[in-house]
């Protein structure tokens, strides 16, 4: 123990310089691999993050307008009176249903008023699609939607 106590640090030899600079090289790729690495996995989750909130997006959108199609929510006043008139309906059927019966009549209604013209035919799985269209979704938000079923978002252009 006495040599060691007894070595002055000026008397021992200089660290080799190409030693130096390999040690210092690989701590710079090191890091440098490693911030990259880091940099891109961040990227990664941000890209999925925001995916995530562009489909979230595109569901609000579309309960935003389911929400805005329901007529006791848009006129509570007017249609208090509908459904006090058929209380006797109410007892048997549930409200929602009477909801639900009132805005079904007007796309009927709408349709008839339609001049006929020749279309090709419509496919019924697309049906639900031109609905929230007519009822004033937007057309992205109805093709996102589309796709997330595993359909064809572009079947629904040859109508429009």
């Amino acid at each position: 123990m006495d040599t060691l106590d007894t070595v002055q640090k000026h008397e021992l030899p200089p660290t080799n310089q190409k030693r130096m600079v390999a040690f210092i090289n690989h701590f710079i790729v090191s890091t440098v691999t490693f911030l990259n690495k880091f940099a891109s996995d961040c990227e990664t989750r941000f890209v999925n993050y925001e995916q995530k909130i562009q489909n979230l997006e595109a569901s609000l959108m579309i309960v935003e307008a389911k929400l805005a199609s329901i007529d006791v929510l848009k006129q509570p006043d007017d249609n208090t009176a509908a459904i006090e008139s058929n209380s006797k309906r109410s007892d048997i059927i549930p409200s929602t249903a009477v909801a639900a019966e009132a805005t079904e009549t007007k796309p009927v209604e709408d349709k008839e008023s339609q001049p006929n013209v020749t279309a090709p035919e419509r496919d019924p799985k697309y049906d639900p699609y031109f609905k929230m269209l007519h009822v004033g979704v937007p057309l992205g938000a109805v093709k996102n939607k589309i796709s997330s079923e595993g359909l064809d978002p572009g079947y629904i252009d040859q109508f429009l």
